[in-house]
């Protein structure tokens, strides 16, 4: 059985995110928005297939880390009995739709997505909605493996 793992992100506030294998199923993250002593550096965590299923994922908040772990935790042992592996695969082709989309933008194509067609650097026409052409054409435009 797969395990969970966890990697912290780059970001400027201590941010973790989550992963079943290759999925990424939720976060844990330190917040310090708001100026109010109550509410400074809150950590809020996530459980769940977002944006897939973000009607059904669970979330919260906690004063340390080690809490908002534990209720992560106690969330994921409600959520995971429930899912499917087509709603895993569901949530990979989501991030390599997400992956793909930002390649192709840093690519010079971000307005040219949303249009029909878009030619690739083969020469070969595609819809970069279907994520099956997408996926076939990726690497030609941008240099980058599929997902990437």
């Amino acid at each position: 059985m797969l395990e969970l793992t966890r990697h912290r992100t780059d970001a400027p506030l201590e941010t973790w995110i989550i992963r079943y294998g290759d999925v990424d199923v939720g976060t844990v993250s330190q917040q310090d928005w708001n100026p109010s002593s109550e509410r400074s550096a809150i950590w809020k965590w996530s459980c769940g297939f977002y944006p897939i299923h973000h009607d059904q994922c669970f979330r919260g908040e906690a004063s340390t880390f080690e809490t908002a772990h534990a209720a992560f935790f106690a969330a994921w042992k409600t959520f995971l009995p429930q899912r499917t592996e087509a709603e895993f695969e569901a949530s990979r082709r989501q991030r390599q739709w997400t992956a793909n989309k930002y390649a192709l933008w840093d690519a010079g194509y971000r307005n040219k997505l949303g249009r029909g067609p878009i030619r690739c650097a083969c020469g070969a026409m595609f819809n970069p909605g279907i994520h099956e052409e997408t996926m076939a054409h990726i690497e030609h435009i941008t240099g980058r493996l599929p997902g990437t």
